[in-house]
């Protein structure tokens, strides 16, 4: 399929620009409208003036007709004053070119969003113009730049919001910049987060790594080090898990992902922690309820909340965060009647129900999760839970197992028969056999051998078959983490004030 050029292209005088104005503009407008055509067939979004005017689009070779440079300049003036075209550098060579502008693209993207039930729901920039479910949009392909000018305009509407994550938590950047916190893969279990600075280098495994050879470099890039290479990966909150500076046991990935489903966590929530710890789930938290939601997380130890208060600005996380210092068993959490889910990580947990109970909202009701190591500290968090009036209370154990695929051998059924069978000989090779000596035979009274008197064996039947089984690898392997109970408080019924008869 080509592109159907207008009938003014193979008209001579449309090369030259007219002296009469109403003729001009009627010229400019038809200019207009082929340059704008043409850029949507190819899908093109920005143009270098410098080659566009010696492509086909200026450049008529069967009439032998161009336009000339003053024609040109004239042109993308029109076409600014219309905002078809925004200029990218000051010297007016590079051109953001709008067949569609940025509000129509807006448009067009939020009704995708709507349609496809993803109002409140945290997209990539690249799952818009990249992904699976978007090949069949117009905006499939769209240049990052423009599709920002797109989502701001949205934003500004109050209609999107544009995730900006600090160091790339959540933020879509290409490119690392100073600042960023990066995760320095070296190895499956040897990985570091570095917050990158010009000047500062890292020392590891594979040498020493520069910090200034990192910016401007795209994510998922191998880079070289002194004494070898590395990868420079995006921070996840399960990267961030693996990487992060230890001030007390931490819950992993596994755990954290069944504490986030058993919470219920969706973006906009508002959850309360106790126990902050290293902030392992709380930076898990703190994503999954972003843009609009809260965490508020409370520790005892003033050090480790000053301490998860800093990561939670480098990492862009403060605006949705509030780390506060409280025991929570005494003094209850930071807010009441507000939260939509409680998590709890303490030694006596059973103390803070009440006051989990009194921070969950009582007019959406909520989740409550716990966890302990000891099955003695479930036993009496059930029994507070149904003080308090919680319902569905339940336990469960996490216990992940890695497996290996391996071939097993069994014996054939008619083998087993023969072996098993009294006074039967296996077929298969004894160890004199294996060895090769010869075995000895049975002699009967008149000392004639016994095989004298029995037909020849049929061939043995194969002895094993194999089939593929799975075994825990390796053998041993840590297994109990703790116990998670969860359990859910309903709304409570709207008390009326009595009527007046």
């Amino acid at each position: 399929m080509t592109f159907k050029w207008p009938w003014q292209y193979d008209f001579p005088p449309f090369f030259t620009l007219q002296p009469t104005l109403t003729t001009r503009d009627k010229q400019l407008e038809a200019w207009s409208r082929l340059i704008l055509d043409y850029c949507q067939f190819h899908k093109i979004y920005s143009l270098d003036v410098i080659e566009a005017s010696n492509s086909e689009l200026f450049n008529n070779i069967r009439l032998n007709r161009k336009l000339d440079s003053d024609g040109i300049v004239a042109v993308f003036e029109y076409l600014e004053h219309k905002q078809h075209v925004e200029w990218i550098d000051k010297e007016k060579t590079r051109c953001h070119i709008y067949w569609r502008r940025p509000s129509e693209w807006g448009d067009l993207i939020y009704e995708w969003a709507v349609s496809n039930g993803l109002l409140n729901t945290p997209c990539t920039l690249y799952e818009i113009i990249q992904g699976d479910d978007t090949t069949n949009e117009s905006f499939y392909g769209l240049e990052k730049e423009v599709l920002l000018k797109a989502l701001r305009g949205l934003e500004s509407q109050r209609r999107a919001v544009l995730m900006n994550i600090g160091s790339d938590f959540v933020k879509y950047e290409d490119k690392v910049v100073e600042g960023d916190t990066v995760i320095v893969y070296v190895g499956y279990n040897n990985m570091h987060a570095i917050q990158v600075t010009r000047g500062k280098s890292l020392t590891m495994k594979y040498g020493t790594l520069r910090h200034d050879y990192i910016i401007g470099k795209a994510y998922g890039t191998r880079v070289s080090a002194t004494a070898g290479f590395v990868y420079i990966l995006r921070p996840t909150s399960a990267l961030w898990t693996k990487t992060l500076p230890r001030r007390t046991q931490i819950l992993y990935t596994p755990d954290v992902s069944l504490i986030l489903t058993l919470l219920d966590v969706r973006p906009g929530y508002v959850i309360c922690e106790s126990g902050t710890g290293s902030g392992s789930l709380s930076h898990a938290i703190a994503m999954a309820v972003y843009p609009d939601g809260h965490l508020y997380t409370h520790d005892i130890e003033e050090s480790r909340v000053k301490s998860v208060e800093k990561e939670f600005k480098d990492h862009g996380l403060e605006n949705n965060t509030t780390a506060v210092h409280a025991n929570a068993c005494e003094d209850g959490f930071f807010v009441e009647n507000a939260c939509d889910a409680v998590f709890l990580d303490l030694p006596e947990p059973w103390n803070a129900v009440g006051h989990a109970k009194r921070a969950i909202s009582r007019q959406r009701g909520g989740r409550l999760v716990s966890f302990s190591p000891c099955i003695e500290q479930v036993q009496r968090v059930c029994e507070e839970l149904e003080k308090h009036g919680f319902v569905q209370v339940q336990t469960v154990e996490l216990v992940p197992r890695s497996l290996k695929i391996v071939e097993s051998e069994t014996l054939s059924l008619e083998q087993f028969n023969k072996t098993n069978a009294p006074g039967g000989v296996p077929t298969s090779k004894n160890v004199d056999d294996e060895e090769g000596v010869k075995p000895k035979r049975r002699k009967l009274e008149n000392d004639e051998d016994e095989s004298m008197d029995e037909p020849d064996p049929s061939p043995p039947a194969p002895i094993t078959s194999s089939y593929p089984t799975v075994i825990p690898y390796p053998a041993q392997q840590p297994t109990h983490t703790g116990y998670l109970t969860s359990a859910t408080l309903l709304p409570q019924p709207v008390s009326l004030p009595p009527t007046m008869t």
